[in-house]
């Protein structure tokens, strides 16, 4: 993965989005409700298979380029003010860096927010690769977070 300042990009994004606490709130009860009454890796599968729903019920347009596809899923991202993507290929994977996600309100809860987030994100970008011809067996998992904070996902073969 090329390194990056991903630090700009996230002030530069906060800087332009205003944040809704009401649902942000509802959100996180929701988040933490889940984790909190589920085994953990139940609750971190049920979010990743909302996140799913999520990518079906608002799908990518077919992209020719990686591009194209990081810019449709930005697209996407914005109408929810839940951050950009940026999209790094080699010719054994593509990363996904989920940059300026959105903060838990009130700090509350910081790791199940991270962990719930993390969780959707998963199910709902290994959805859009799949709907753009990607195969059901090759996984898209959170690797790492970045020093700067931005979660990175890895879709690749032999995870």
């Amino acid at each position: 993965m090329q390194e990056q300042n991903y630090t700009q990009v996230a002030q530069e994004y906060y800087r332009q989005r205003h944040s809704t606490p009401g649902w942000q709130s509802l959100v996180q009860v929701l988040f933490s409700g889940i984790l909190a009454s589920a085994e953990d890796e139940d609750g971190r599968r049920f979010l990743t298979l909302m996140g799913g729903n999520l990518g079906r019920q608002h799908p990518l347009p077919v992209c020719a380029t990686l591009g194209e596809l990081e810019e449709n899923i930005n697209h996407i991202l914005s109408r929810f003010d839940w951050g950009v993507v940026k999209i790094e290929a080699t010719q054994q994977q593509l990363a996904l860096v989920h940059i300026a996600w959105p903060v838990s309100p009130q700090g509350e809860d910081d790791e199940l927010w991270r962990i719930a987030l993390i969780s959707l994100f998963e199910g709902l970008y290994a959805q859009w690769l799949q709907a753009q011809g990607g195969q059901p067996y090759v996984p898209l998992r959170w690797q790492e977070s970045t020093s700067e904070g931005a979660f990175v996902f890895r879709y690749q073969n032999g995870l």
